[in-house]
């Protein structure tokens, strides 16, 4: 059943609220996985979710509900004043009227979630027994799994306002070990994608045993500094932690690494960071969950750090326009960003490599949240990757840890290369960069 929003409105405004907003999510998915040739998993979930919001005698009030009936207006009018009468806080609230102009795009195809499940385990069947048999080392495949799902957002409010969007994507992804006398090493990888034509099995079985074989012989190296090249996956997870210093509540409460930096030289000319939530794949997004307009824009161009990200009541105490960064449901958002490139550079990675005699290049960084202090920078975590001897990757390294500070790996940028990746978990697509020595430290 749907709620009936007309009504909704006009209680609002009866019950003397300034204005209201609703914002709902439809998701349907379909996912199995298989282990040991059997079926694992199988879920096949629908779930709705209605966040009601207002601002009722100058506070905001908010409520989430699963499922809606004929009474709901009534009992979300009522539950929103009693959520506002509690608040004590006298910052100010904010439900938008809309932006002048939306970048909509139609990105989403239909889902048949009714579709053949057999074929589907057939596939994930079929990447297993390959795995299994590329190469004999592969002593493990501990998950195969494939994800299809659909969502549907739509956000509307007192002041007319109607915004709709719906996204779908599809996912598979595998686990293996790799073993070689006592050593076990674990590989991994994922495909995510709008398009599941897209899929090659091949490609995606040995992506995933190679991750695990790679790693077989792992050493430590010996601890002093290195020149570095970060991969792909390092780079995203890095600059993931960066873009999280521009969120403008934390410089107006001087946490941020990045306060007093914008419109300033801080990094290297070579690095450039784009926003674009308006790229046509799975992390296609035209408005933030405020209702804002999103945009393409740059977070860094050529080192400078070129905006801060606002929510509404973040850019109302800065006197400046939201920049469409605001996420997540209730009474208050927070700043975050959709899908972000890292501008690649001219030269391939192997040309990067090729430029140190001895260095160490890094594909895993571990211990994150702990090891890396948002306010100075300073980071020092346990990493893997390979030796570089003579312009070429040699021997893995495992067991190894890497220090330094956020603002200076990107300040000293000595290339950039042109393979970028998508990597799914940061939503960011990255090139592998060459950042100069860090301090390695081994046996």
């Amino acid at each position: 059943m749907k709620l009936n929003e007309k009504k909704f409105f006009e209680l609002a405004k009866e019950n003397g609220f300034e204005s209201a907003d609703l914002a709902s999510n439809e998701t349907s998915s379909l996912s199995v996985s298989i282990y040991h040739s059997e079926v694992d998993s199988l879920t096949d979930n629908n779930s709705y979710e209605l966040v009601a919001r207002g601002i009722y005698k100058g506070k905001m009030g908010s409520v989430s509900v699963d499922n809606v009936n004929k009474n709901s207006p009534e009992l979300l009018i009522r539950e929103i004043k009693r959520a506002a009468s509690v608040v004590e806080n006298n910052d100010p609230v904010f439900i938008f009227k809309g932006s002048e102009k939306y970048h909509k795009k139609n990105v989403s195809k239909n889902i048949d979630f009714s579709e053949n499940i057999q074929e589907k385990v057939g596939i994930l069947l079929e990447i297993e027994k390959k795995l299994l048999a590329y190469d004999k080392r592969i002593n493990e495949v501990v998950t195969v799994g494939y994800q299809a799902s659909s969502n549907h957002f739509k956000k509307t409010n007192s002041y007319g306002l109607k915004l709709s969007q719906k996204m779908n994507g599809y996912t598979y992804y595998a686990e293996v070990t790799a073993k070689a006398g006592e050593e076990v090493r674990t590989g991994f990888d994922i495909f995510a994608s709008l398009n599941e034509n897209e899929f090659n099995i091949d490609k995606f079985v040995e992506n995933v045993a190679k991750d695990a074989l790679s790693k077989l012989g792992s050493v430590q190296c010996d601890s002093k500094k290195y020149p570095v090249v970060l991969n792909q996956d390092c780079v995203a997870t890095l600059v993931s932690f960066l873009i999280n210093s521009l969120n403008a509540e934390d410089v107006q409460k001087h946490t941020s690494l990045l306060e007093g930096k914008l419109g300033r030289q801080v990094f290297s000319k070579k690095f450039t960071v784009i926003e674009n939530p308006l790229e046509k794949n799975m992390f296609f997004k035209y408005f933030d969950d405020e209702g804002v307009a999103t945009n393409k824009k740059y977070l860094f161009k050529k080192g400078v750090v070129s905006t801060y990200l606002y929510t509404l009541q973040t850019a109302a105490k800065d006197g400046v326009e939201p920049t469409g960064n605001g996420y997540g449901q209730g009474s208050k958002a927070s700043a975050d960003v959709g899908y972000v490139v890292v501008k690649p550079g001219k030269k391939s990675e192997e040309e990067l490599i090729s430029q140190i005699d001895e260095g160490v290049y890094l594909t895993e960084l571990q211990g994150l949240h702990s090891g890396l202090n948002p306010h100075s920078g300073n980071f020092s975590l346990q990493c893997a990757g390979f030796m570089i001897r003579n312009g070429k990757k040699a021997e893995p390294l495992a067991l190894i840890t890497v220090a330094g500070n956020l603002i200076n790996v990107f300040k000293n940028i000595k290339g950039i290369a042109n393979n970028l990746k998508l990597v799914i978990s940061n939503q960011m697509s990255a090139p592998s960069i060459y950042v100069g020595k860090l301090p390695i430290s081994g046996k």
